[in-house]
């Protein structure tokens, strides 16, 4: 099996801005960016869902637990997961990476789908 760690240090390294995302920040509200912000945390968790897809396909390098593993890493670093261990209230217009239960939705359509197209978190606000 992998790495405990693995996973959870992947979605924490991942890059998480774009220039685009950057730029609309400078013209919206806080609240605006966070969701926006949100919708591409979310847009990269399907990603890294269509990798493990792909890669399976491709080496067959996971043993049974690690798609497991990636699903518990994302439920991790929900939102609201750190917020409840930051001994805060969840606050989900604070958001700026999603729930923990949407950062698992979408990586399980990734893995299960492989396609960027299902992956498109702009368009379609719940998996």
């Amino acid at each position: 099996m992998s790495s405990p760690t693995r996973w959870a240090t992947t979605y924490r390294t991942s890059p998480a801005r774009c220039s685009r995302v950057e730029e609309a920040r400078k013209r919206m509200d806080q609240r605006s960016y966070n969701a926006l912000s949100v919708r591409l945390e979310l847009q990269a968790d399907c990603y890294a869902g269509i990798w493990a897809n792909h890669s399976q396909q491709a080496r067959r390098w996971f043993d049974a637990g690690d798609i497991a593993e990636a699903i518990n890493a994302a439920a991790a670093v929900g939102d609201d997961a750190l917020q409840r261990r930051a001994g805060s209230s969840v606050n989900q217009e604070s958001f700026t990476h999603g729930s923990s239960q949407q950062r698992q939705a979408w990586f399980r359509i990734g893995n299960e789908t492989g396609s960027v197209q299902r992956c498109d978190t702009f368009t379609n606000r719940q998996p």
